[in-house]
């Protein structure tokens, strides 16, 4: 027979109730305390796994709760009627640092390879099914946002703008995608010299960019890295990477009713600043392969990189390099080709 000292809740208040829970070898559970008399056997009893020294929980069936700090009189029930064996084992595990250590090493892993393989992997493999139309329509949504947020009219001349859509269908018609592209022209103070690709296949370029520019070249690679972005489907991917890496976050952290919005947003966006620096490297390799096809020095996506990299041109809050990052690192890229 063994007696623990606790305290009963009804369930239904919080008022709680000092009783004496006594053990029957039999299994046979008494509950004495003020105004109480319960008998119960272990069976009908659910006893919560011990976690430290912090106060044992026990559940009756009816819904009533037990509570109780003698967490080594709870265990040595538990061992008498074999029960709790697996928690027990996790409770002698977790007093070993050295598990403790291994058991952090196998989770760190674990959320690194899964974000760093498993999500790009997922978000590559899910961008294939999204049908077309849907992201069309998501990049109509995005340019009449920004045309109310960001965006008015082009200040270019006519003769510049024809131009440049002549040189942009020259550009389109190397694609073996589906995509039907679209070469929007806006003027922004906010975003400065920009470009900017929509899914679906809208490619926005500010009359900023079209001043910084010294020739049709430079613009032609700004255009070609561009298209790439709607031709790998970037966009998309980088919207389902933080989403993936949100909910991968909420799973591994627990409930993600508890989670609080740092804890979930802070490793998506640490997550999402590498992503970007991986797209932009395939799209300038995508834009050098084009401009070699074509027989144009890619000296001038250099040039035009080495102008938007001048301090006058970052004073914009939405600033070309904003969403181009490690810019440097680039250039070199670039010029070694």
């Amino acid at each position: 027979m063994i007696k623990i000292d606790g305290h009963y809740y009804d369930g239904k208040s919080s008022i709680q109730t000092a009783v004496v829970i006594t053990f029957e070898l039999s299994g046979e559970v008494l509950i004495d305390g003020k105004a109480i008399d319960i008998k119960t056997t272990f069976e009908q009893l659910k006893i919560a796994a011990r976690l430290g020294n912090t106060r044992r929980s026990l559940f009756l069936a009816n819904g009533a709760k037990l509570e109780t700090d003698d967490n080594q009189a709870v265990d040595k029930v538990c061992a008498y009627f074999d029960s709790n064996i697996f928690h027990s084992l996790l409770h002698s595990l977790e007093k070993k640092w050295s598990i403790v250590f291994i058991a952090l090493f196998i989770t760190v892993t674990f959320v690194w390879a899964g974000i760093e393989y498993g999500v790009p992997f997922a978000s590559k493999w899910v961008v294939k099914g999204i049908p077309y139309q849907l992201e069309q329509d998501m990049g109509e949504q995005g340019l009449e946002t920004l045309d109310k947020w960001l965006f008015s009219k082009s200040l270019i001349s006519k003769n510049k703008q024809a131009q440049l859509q002549k040189d942009f269908q020259a550009l389109v018609a190397t694609s073996k995608k589906k995509y039907q592209y679209r070469l929007v022209l806006r003027n922004s103070k906010q975003m400065g010299a920009n470009a900017l690709a929509l899914p679906g296949g809208i490619i926005i370029v500010t009359d900023a960019l079209l001043k910084l520019a010294e020739n049709d070249q430079q613009l032609l690679a700004v255009l070609a890295h561009e298209m790439a972005h709607i031709e790998y489907q970037h966009g998309l991917r980088a919207m389902l990477q933080d989403s993936i890496t949100a909910l991968f976050m909420a799973g591994v952290l627990g409930d993600i009713t508890s989670i609080t919005s740092l804890s979930v947003a802070l490793p998506t966006m640490l997550v999402e600043s590498r992503y970007s620096r991986e797209f932009e490297l395939e799209a300038d390799l995508y834009a050098i392969r084009y401009l070699q096809q074509q027989h144009i020095a890619v000296d001038h996506y250099a040039q035009i990189l080495n102008l938007l990299e001048k301090p006058k041109n970052s004073a914009f809050k939405f600033d070309y390099l904003s969403s181009h990052p490690a810019m440097d690192k680039r250039i070199k890229i670039i010029q070694g080709q």
